[in-house]
Order: structure tokens, then sequence, then C-alpha cells
């Protein structure tokens, strides 16, 4: 009896000890489920701004392509002028073949406006952008040339 009790009370020691270990055991699993749970949440998230950023990416899809639309339709409305390399700003209208009296619209409007318009051989005209007292190309130094 004494041997059992001596066996005994050295097994109270590990018992509660296990019991311990039992209950932290618990605990870490506990703490990973709520872990796994915002782990979750996170990821739901994540599926909600990628799906965002889809629908974002297709509107900017299509916005660009209208913008190469409208830039191919610019470039085909301001084709009808060459400017060019000269430091006074001067521009020359493109020949257009085969138009003449939308080449004498063009010229009359650009006339219009009071802009100095000259014959140049084969090639169209050249079309003067400066008032005519020389400070039309000091008034252009701040615009980019292409």
């Amino acid at each position: 009896a004494e041997a059992a009790g001596e066996m005994l009370q050295k097994l109270v020691p590990d018992i509660q000890k296990t019991a311990e270990l039992v209950q932290e055991i618990t605990a870490a699993s506990s703490e990973q489920n709520a872990g796994a749970e915002q782990i979750n949440k996170a990821i739901q998230q994540l599926d909600q701004v990628i799906q965002q950023n889809a629908g974002a990416s297709e509107e900017m899809a299509s916005t660009s392509e209208e913008l190469a639309s409208q830039a191919e339709q610019l470039q085909s409305a301001i084709a009808f002028f060459k400017v060019s390399d000269s430091s006074r700003g001067a521009a020359q209208l493109r020949t257009v073949e085969g138009a003449p009296a939308k080449r004498a619209a063009a010229r009359a409007k650009i006339a219009s406006t009071g802009y100095t318009v000259r014959p140049v051989k084969n090639s169209g005209v050249a079309l003067s952008l400066g008032n005519g007292n020389g400070s039309g190309a000091a008034q252009d130094d701040e615009f980019e040339r292409f």
C-alpha cells in the first residue's frame, strides 16, 4: 500500500503536467483557429480587391482603345498640315491632290485669320504664324516643336 501510495504521489504531478499540456494545446488550437479565420477574411477581401481591379482594368482597356481611336482621328485631321523646322514658326500646308477646292477653302480660312500665306514650289503653301512685326517667333518659344 505504501508502494502504491508513493507511485500515486509520483504520478499526480505527471498527471497535472499532462493536464496543463492538454490545456495549452487547447489554447493553441483556439488561437490557430482564430488565425485561420483571419486569414480566410483576408483572402476574401483580397478576392474582392482583385475583382475590382479586374473591372477597373477592363474599363481602362476600353478607355485606352477609345483614346487610340480618337488619336488616330486627330492624326488624320492634323495630317493636312506639315510643320517646318524654321525658327520663325512657319508652317506649310501639305498638298491635297485632286482637291483644289479644299486647298482654296483652307487658304481662304487661313487668310481670314490675318496670318500670311504664300505659295511654295510644288508643295502647297507656307503659313507664317507671326503677326507681321516679327514678334510671332518670340510668342511661340514656349511651345514644343515637332
